[in-house]
């Protein structure tokens, strides 16, 4: 692709066109979600069974498709890198675990609760590939969560492989689900004979799994609706176009659809990025920190002098790496942090997954005579205002109830005693 300045016409274009990208019509997608979860509601396992011979070309009876991990030996560097990635990102994971407090108040308390959830689903993707790795990211926090059910759906080719198997037993999973795709999503969501439904799924997949989320939210949770991959690099001229070009190279090797755009002040740098490489021109960091912003991207990398100083100035983005030591492919594997990011701009209103996303919240409201006696008459008030009156009525009720109450006149919607 050209090298465009970041003001031209040009650049202008480029930019709304990826926009647009993001925004592109989910229908065919959407469309297949709904034959999917309409045929698992109905079929079960059987229909299961279905498309795994229809997509994936493998016939798999349908008390089979779920499995147990089982115990296997893998190539020992690949074992040691496993633990050594599960160890890292449970260590910095483990303190994002919300706190429980209790709140007191004259003589009333209220504890906020904070409980795991109870099973979760972990979607990892395995087209190309087996994403071990995601299948760490998410089984991880959910466990230092304190998640007791796991259960794992991917391809049939995924399933069948040792290494998959290793993780799934060093985290304590105990079910595989040989499912992948939107089929895999709503026998998770809405149970088969053989899978006991789960109340939230996690983890990335095509457009065909987001759809499946999508449509589906409200029956489980989800953790986001995933979209391609997208990375920003920030470069000045004292960055090393050579690394420049392999974080974008990288990121674009998830597949033709992940956006992968260079802003750099110098030209020199920008002629040398990649064909595939989206490149503008900008006039300074100030320049290309906005237009940062404005995209909220996945992943944002700064090759740049200061760059902890410019991360500080960046607003919307999920990952940002810093300095040619701090590569974002190895964000994906071993640094630490969660590699489950908000993608398509959602960074400017979701963060990556972690610990919080496997817990819920509540509260326990223990309210003395004395308190409510102080403030029921407020919110009678307050219900009246609404046109509640049986809100109004309740509160009354209660206070009425207590040793040497006097009962309340009725108040009109204007707040006045009738």
């Amino acid at each position: 692709m050209p090298m465009y300045k970041a003001n031209s016409p040009e650049a202008k274009a480029a930019l709304e066109a990826l926009e647009a990208r993001r925004g592109e019509s989910l229908e065919k997608a959407l469309r297949v979600a709904d034959e999917m979860i309409a045929g698992v509601r109905k079929g079960g396992d059987g229909f299961v069974a279905e498309q795994i011979a229809r997509f994936d070309k493998v016939s798999i009876a349908p008390g089979a498709i779920r499995i147990a991990p089982r115990d296997v030996t893998i190539d020992g560097d690949l074992a040691e890198a496993i633990d050594t990635a599960i160890a890292r990102v449970e260590s910095f994971h483990r303190e994002q675990l919300p706190q429980p407090y209790v709140w007191n108040n004259g003589t009333s308390s209220v504890v906020h609760r904070v409980r795991p959830l109870q099973r979760v689903g972990i979607y990892a993707p395995g087209g190309r590939a087996v994403y071990i790795s995601t299948l760490i990211m998410c089984a991880v926090p959910a466990r230092i969560a304190g998640v007791t059910d796991l259960v794992v759906a991917t391809t049939p080719a995924a399933a069948d492989r040792d290494e998959l198997h290793y993780v799934c037993r060093k985290l304590g999973i105990r079910e595989i689900y040989r499912a992948g795709g939107a089929v895999g999503i709503a026998a998770l969501a809405l149970g088969t004979e053989s899978l006991a439904r789960v109340d939230k799924i996690v983890g990335p997949g095509n457009q065909y799994v987001t759809a499946a989320k999508m449509r589906l939210i409200g029956q489980i949770g989800i953790d986001m609706t995933a979209g391609p991959t997208e990375l920003i690099v920030i470069a000045d001229d004292d960055a090393d176009a050579s690394l420049v070009a392999a974080d974008l190279v990288a990121q674009a090797e998830h597949g033709p659809d992940s956006a992968v755009i260079c802003l750099t002040t110098s030209a020199a740098i920008g002629r040398q990025m990649p064909e595939r490489v989206i490149t503008m021109l900008v006039e300074s960091i100030d320049e290309a920190v906005a237009i940062a912003d404005r995209l909220a991207p996945e992943h944002l990398s700064i090759h740049a002098k200061y760059p902890e100083a410019i991360a500080q100035r960046v607003e919307n983005c999920a990952a940002i790496y810093c300095g040619p030591s701090s590569p974002g492919a190895a964000g994906d594997y071993i640094i630490g942090p969660n590699h489950v990011l908000p993608t398509a701009g959602s960074a400017r209103f979701f963060s990556p997954l972690g610990v919080y996303d496997f817990v819920k919240r509540s509260n326990v409201v223990s309210l003395s005579a004395e308190d409510l006696a102080e403030i029921g008459p407020k919110a009678e008030l307050l219900a009246v205002f609404e046109g509640l009156p049986n809100h109004a009525r309740s509160i009354a009720a209660r206070r009425e109830q207590a040793p040497g109450a006097e009962p309340e006149k009725e108040l009109s919607p204007k707040g006045e005693q009738s």
